[in-house]
């Protein structure tokens, strides 16, 4: 019998120290939530990145075939 009420207290204490509360599960989610939404912000910051850097890739190619252009046509002259 003591053997049942020794397992029957530490279920106990394990139960009562181990399960969070309503309110520390809502600020888990709260959190949760804040860190989703930071990641969007990041992930539209990186795209937005990347459009800016490809439209530099692409005027940087087009300035560099004009420059070839005008090298190859002072070439001939």
């Amino acid at each position: 019998m003591r053997k049942k009420g020794l397992i029957a207290l530490a279920m106990v204490a394990s139960v009562s120290m181990g399960c969070a509360t309503t309110g520390d599960v809502q600020i888990a989610r709260d959190e949760a939530r804040e860190a989703s939404r930071k990641a969007d912000e990041a992930l539209e910051a990186a795209r937005e990145a990347r459009r800016v850097a490809q439209d530099a890739e692409t005027r940087a190619a087009r300035s560099e075939e004009m420059l070839n252009r005008s090298f190859k046509r002072s070439m001939y002259k």
